[in-house]
């Protein structure tokens, strides 16, 4: 499902690279409408731009006294933040991130923040990494003042070689769901169940990115997991439970800062591209293995990895949708808060997926049209792939709104 949904942005269509995914236009909106000031700090340390978060011990923590599940953790020298091993539920009720499976996480350490751009251009200096790329209006490289922006509008061989220019490496997509969570506290967002506003996040932001660690910490001290900017992870993409070890699309996680539904910010969702692919609204979180490899107890260490028994007790299935069983206690709370959220009335049409498109009104949508000046009345587009719609939304001289798995919402001059 979500592969259809990679692309689209909030104010403006947030461009993408790779012929693999649905492209995006430049926007005309102002780069710097209503960005965070941004300055450019004088140092290149990947470090520089780290907060500690209050609830920290000293900085040099020791990685064997990890601290409960969900509580913000001491920051190494390095500005990683320890998570410490557990189990937890991964997974959604959507097309592409069910069923919702029970999983094991090694201790690992993640970066408090994402990588700035000062901290990026201290491996272009060293020839290690390529420069990003600067052919969207959004992109930091473009801008004046972003060096404590993320580094964005990077593939994921970027990403890949700046986590091992400062000895580090991406997370993996278990290991990036379980910290925005808090682990088994089962988090919708970062900071928890409450709906993302501009004061929780770097979230409905017309300047692009905002600067790291402007916002309150969520989950284990990290900041911006919900927001700001997408981020890699090393995961292939596949069909829950498998994780390959090869495949097409690597999985990025996150939300951004284009975003203006709360569905693009639920720590379930997953996004996918080539790894040649690049957008202003994707960046950069490292991480590194805590060795020894500590496993929650109930599992076992594999390759750097924990595996839990296949005739392992778990808890009944939930959020199935199947009769007599039981929604997910978040899950439920997200649906019932999301569907309160302006323009959020209609966001899941049926999927007809193999119907040609049928463009039908949606007055119920007109309000939000607001956001497009010059184009106040909605259509939407039911049926067929996002490859099929595309073509006739873009003849159409239509906004994109929003999309979703056979549908495509559209703000359209009349």
């Amino acid at each position: 499902m979500w592969r259809e949904l990679v692309c689209l942005g909030a104010f403006a269509l947030v461009g993408c690279s790779g012929g693999a995914s649905p492209s995006e236009a430049a926007s005309s909106a102002p780069a710097s409408a209503s960005a965070v000031a941004g300055s450019s700090s004088g140092s290149a340390a990947a470090s520089a731009a780290v907060p500690v978060p209050s609830a920290s011990s000293s900085a040099s923590a020791d990685a064997s006294a990890a601290p409960p599940v969900g509580t913000a953790t001491a920051v190494t020298s390095a500005g990683r933040v320890i998570v410490p091993e557990g189990i937890f539920k991964m997974g959604g009720t959507g097309e592409d991130d069910s069923p919702i499976h029970e999983v094991a996480v090694a201790r690992f350490e993640l970066d408090a923040t994402e990588v700035t751009m000062d901290a990026y251009a201290a491996c272009v200096a060293a020839k290690k990494c390529e420069p990003p790329k600067a052919d969207n209006p959004f992109c930091n490289v473009k801008l004046e003042g972003r060096g404590k922006h993320p580094v964005n509008c990077v593939d994921y061989r970027d990403a890949e070689a700046y986590c091992a220019f400062v000895g580090e490496r991406l997370p993996t997509e278990r290991e990036w769901e379980y910290a925005a969570r808090g682990g088994a506290e089962q988090h919708t967002f970062s900071w928890g169940e409450e709906l993302p506003d501009t004061t929780r996040a770097c979230y409905m932001h017309q300047g692009g990115s905002c600067e790291v660690a402007s916002f309150a910490p969520g989950a284990f001290g990290l900041y911006d997991m919900s927001g700001n900017v997408w981020e890699w992870t090393s995961s292939w993409f596949a069909k829950y439970p498998d994780e390959p070890a090869t495949g097409q699309f690597k999985v990025y996680r996150g939300g951004s800062w284009s975003r203006r539904f709360p569905k693009w910010l639920h720590n379930e969702l997953r996004n996918r591209y080539r790894v040649d692919e690049h957008s202003a609204s994707l960046g950069i979180r490292c991480a590194k293995t805590s060795m020894p490899v500590t496993c929650p107890a109930g599992s076992t260490s594999e390759a750097e990895s924990c595996i839990l028994p296949k005739d392992r007790p778990t808890e009944a299935a939930c959020g199935t949708g199947k009769p007599g069983v039981p929604p997910c206690p978040t899950l439920a709370a997200r649906t019932v808060a999301s569907a309160s959220a302006p323009g959020a009335a209609s966001e899941t049409p049926p999927n007809t997926n193999d119907q040609p498109p049928v463009k039908t009104r949606s007055a119920e949508f007109d309000a939000d049209c607001g956001h497009y000046p010059g184009f106040p009345v909605s259509y939407t587009w039911r049926g067929g792939s996002y490859q099929a719609r595309e073509p006739i939304v873009a003849s159409s001289g239509c906004k994109k709104r929003d999309i979703g798995v056979g549908w495509t919402s559209t703000c359209c001059p009349q």
